[in-house]
Order: structure tokens, then C-alpha cells, then sequence
């Protein structure tokens, strides 16, 4: 049976959006809607397996976790770790995720799309590059999510060292998308505040020049 014209518009609703929703409804009483606090413990990756591990792209997976390989030759290693390759560094500790890369668009390219990088709902993404911030459109959204929906927030904070250079920029606000541009080379901080909905990286902060992206995890 073919599907209805519903299913086709609202895909990007489906999934992490649903959680949301259903978290929003039930206020936070449904398992996986709070963060809850994790006791990592530390990976230590002998030099053999790191060498087997960058060998085999490695990714960061849901909730941080370093994920490698396909079909059979396929593992994963939960937080905490520091994995080090020739051209690339990944470091979990904690609640924070730091990704080194020869280039920016190297290092974001390191989160799987599973692991909801930059999510600010659903699968609706926040998209970072040198000099200028983006966010998908939200297009139909369902009339029972769009209270919801408008109470979300996403703003860019340029930054000189690890202090604002700057008053934060509204990115998305009130079911708005303005795209934001900043002086090539510039550090930035994406802070998302989604209210009830899921919020997988509430912080994120680029700096293009050094390839670095460090993110925090929401847990």
C-alpha cells in the first residue's frame, strides 16, 4: 500500500522528534528524556589497537561513543577514550568530546549522522563552516508541535580565546532561521536550548583555524 500524503511530509519528525514529543507530554517522566549522570571509565587504547582502529575510519557515534569499521571487522568504544591517528585526534572525557583534524569540514565530518551532531530538533541540524553559521529550515511542522517548537533557541557566540568576543547571535529563534557570518578564522561557541525536547550536544565550540571542534555532551 502506497503511503498517504502525511508520511511524506513529515519525515524529519519521526524518530528523536517523537521522544520529544512524547517527553514534552509526560513531563520528563518517560525513560531517556532526562540526562542521566554516567560514571565513564577510561579506554586505554594500546598502539596496536589504535593503529587497527584509524585504519578503519573512525567515527563518533551516539552519545560520543568511537565507532570503526563495517560488517564483521565493525567495533565500538564507549567514553572515555583518546584515540590518535596521523590526521586525526578524538578525545572523550567526561561530558566533553574534543575532535582535531588537519581542516574544520575534516573534523565535523567525523560525527555520524546517528549521532545527532549539532541536532537542534529532530533531524533538523545547526551546519558550521569557516565564517558563516547555518541551520535547516524547519519546514511542516505538525500544528501539535509548534508551541514546542518555538521555544527553542540556537545562538553563535564569536569568540578571542576561550572569552566572548561578542554578544551572542541569534541563530534560530522563535521558528526563525537567520544565518549568522563572522570574520574568516573566527572561533565560535553554538550553545541550543530546546526546553523539554532532546538536546544530544547543548554546546559546541568551532574554531576553524586549528580544525578543532569540542563538544558537550548532553548525558
Amino acid at each position: 500500500m502506497g503511503k498517504g500524503r502525511g508520511d511524506r511530509r513529515y519525515p524529519q519528525w519521526v524518530g528523536v522528534g517523537l521522544l520529544a514529543a512524547l517527553c514534552s507530554l509526560l513531563g520528563g517522566s518517560l525513560g531517556g528524556c532526562a540526562p542521566v549522570a554516567v560514571q565513564n571509565t577510561f579506554t586505554d587504547l594500546s598502539t596496536e589497537d589504535q593503529a587497527r582502529i584509524c585504519a578503519a575510519g573512525p567515527r563518533v557515534g551516539e552519545g560520543g561513543a568511537l565507532e570503526y569499521g563495517v560488517g564483521a571487522g565493525a567495533g565500538s568504544v564507549p567514553p572515555d577514550y583518546t584515540l590518535n591517528c596521523p590526521d586525526l585526534r578524538v578525545q572523550a572525557e567526561g561530558r566533553t568530546l574534543t575532535v582535531w583534524a588537519p581542516t574544520l569540514a575534516a573534523a565535523l565530518a567525523v560525527f555520524r549522522n546517528d549521532a545527532y551532531f549539532l541536532s537542534y530538533y529532530a533531524e533538523l541540524r545547526v551546519r558550521p563552516s569557516d565564517g558563516r553559521v547555518d541551520a535547516d529550515p524547519p519546514t511542516d511542522v505538525p500544528e501539535a508541535l509548534q508551541a514546542e517548537f518555538a521555544q527553542i533557541s540556537v545562538t553563535v557566540t564569536p569568540l578571542a580565546g576561550s572569552a566572548p568576543a561578542g554578544p551572542p547571535l541569534a541563530l534560530v529563534s522563535r521558528g526563525q532561521v537567520t544565518p549568522v557570518t563572522l570574520e574568516p578564522g573566527t572561533a565560535y561557541r553554538i550553545e541550543t536550548r530546546t526546553g523539554g525536547s532532546a538536546n544530544p550536544w547543548p554546546s559546541v565550540t568551532v574554531d576553524p583555524a586549528s580544525g578543532t571542534v569540542q563538544a558537550t555532551l548532553q548525558r
